[in-house]
């Protein structure tokens, strides 16, 4: 039987189920996008156990001191795959005790495990009901990720566990997280409230499988995010960005002194993680695409072990950029082996703190093609506007990874004022003739932005 017949079959089976949970049929919360933005970081559940079992610790010890280091940078939201039933009421309670909204992508549901879908589907008559129970009604737990990386061939699955969720927990978003090629096809094939794309830009040094320049890493993430936006388009739904902070070692490798993964002589070097500019320019280039929200991958490492020190070379074409010394892509995730912050996830905390005072501001705005802003050199700009206010914005960015610029930026004649929302201070314009546009400047370090709220003076403007 196909996958659509097994929905309308089970979809009546599941009705008397939902009943519990009884909404009008034509609209339930589930059907929106959610009204926060996620500052987010997202963790391999099996990997928080891991760790712990090399340090000679609980799991949940170790989990804990995880779940303080991301409170300590103001992360809002934590994406957690892989994760079990059994666990999964306890790391509700302690997301909750921390402020943190939990987004799982649960073992038992992940729609890309064909054998689920054969017989009818009763494996998911089953789960479904079953998995409400063990979660409760916490509002801590805001959604249902519903797959990681599926292929397009497999949306329609997404949209079939949606329309079930949608029934049996409709107080609850469904998601899932694609890969770029295939993000563009998830809002036409599926009504999924939220869109997320996973966008790693930072290769490893001359990796011939993806960007490993700035110019190319850059242009990777801005692309990519903008079509994700452009395929949204006026659809009731949002787009999130799953930006990186990793490395990825294929072969030989060992942690050193600092808690870095390093390549020996004869690994790949897939993967590097990001510079601090790097991981700022990643979430300001997210804000200013017009997605509403960033999770970061990731945030636990991958578990120390002996053995890969003496794991034979990776076979594969490209062995002319396998590594011939020792090489150090920085840390594997956003904390330690140990649990411990790396600096990364410091700096990350930094942005995410400048940004949550303006949260509700970016879930409310729109793009706007407005000539409201103009910057050269190095400033990246993108207008947005207010449709409560009618008030015009615009975040500003360097452009630069390896330099603090001052960037200039240009208004127009009736634009009155400028004012850095994030420094809470106005600009000072000067301008270019009497009555005229305005030049003023902006100083950035290296990969940071900003938002610029733009004062009219023309007769009710803003």
């Amino acid at each position: 039987m196909n996958e659509a017949r097994w929905f309308t079959l089970r979809l009546a089976g599941l009705a008397a189920t939902a009943a519990a949970f009884a909404t009008p049929v034509w609209t339930v919360p589930a059907d929106n996008p959610p009204d926060f933005v996620p500052l987010g970081a997202y963790v391999s559940w099996e990997r928080v156990g891991a760790n712990a079992q090399v340090s000679g610790i609980d799991k949940w010890a170790d989990a804990c001191r995880r779940l303080d280091a991301l409170q300590a940078s103001h992360v809002n939201l934590l994406w957690v795959t892989n994760m079990s039933e059994t666990d999964l009421p306890r790391l509700i309670e302690e997301c909750g005790k921390r402020g943190m909204k939990l987004l799982p992508s649960m073992s038992t549901v992940e729609a890309k495990v064909d054998w689920r879908w054969a017989n009818d589907g009763a494996y998911y008559d089953k789960v479904l009901p079953n998995l409400l129970k063990v979660a409760g009604p916490s509002e801590t737990l805001v959604g249902w990720v519903l797959s990681d990386e599926p292929k397009e061939e497999q949306f329609p699955r997404l949209e079939m566990l949606r329309q079930c969720l949608r029934e049996l927990d409709p107080n609850r978003f469904c998601t899932s997280v694609t890969m770029w090629p295939q993000t563009p096809e998830v809002p036409a094939q599926t009504k999924l409230p939220v869109v997320c794309v996973d966008l790693y830009p930072f290769f490893g040094p001359n990796d011939p499988n993806g960007p490993h320049t700035d110019a190319a890493s850059k242009s990777f993430f801005r692309r990519n995010a903008a079509k994700m936006i452009e395929a949204i388009g006026d659809r009731n739904a949002l787009g999130w960005v799953m930006g990186m902070c990793f490395s990825d070692l294929w072969g030989p490798r060992k942690y050193d002194a600092q808690g870095h993964l390093v390549g020996l002589p004869g690994s790949y070097l897939h993967w590097r993680c990001p510079t601090l500019a790097e991981m700022r320019w990643q979430v300001w280039e997210t804000v200013r695409s017009g997605a509403k929200g960033f999770v970061c991958y990731t945030l636990a490492p991958e578990a120390p072990n002996s053995t890969t020190e003496t794991l034979p070379p990776p076979d594969v074409t490209w062995k002319d950029v396998l590594a011939k010394e020792v090489t150090d892509l920085g840390p594997n995730a956003l904390t330690n082996p140990d649990g411990s912050p790396t600096p990364q996830l410091e700096e990350l905390g930094r942005v995410y703190a400048r940004l949550a005072p303006h949260t509700a501001l970016i879930r409310r705005w729109r793009l706007s093609s407005a000539p409201v802003v103009e910057t050269e050199g190095s400033g990246q700009v993108q207008a947005f506007a207010d449709p409560e206010t009618g008030a015009a914005f615009a975040v500003l960015l360097n452009d630069e990874l390896h330099e603090d610029q001052t960037i200039a930026v240009r208004v127009g004649e009736t634009t009155s004022s400028v004012r850095d929302l994030l420094r809470d201070q106005d600009i000072a314009l000067k301008r270019d003739f009497a009555g005229g546009s305005g030049t003023g400047a902006v100083a950035l370090r290296a990969g940071q932005g900003t938002i610029l709220q733009l004062g009219d003076n023309r007769p009710g403007g803003r």
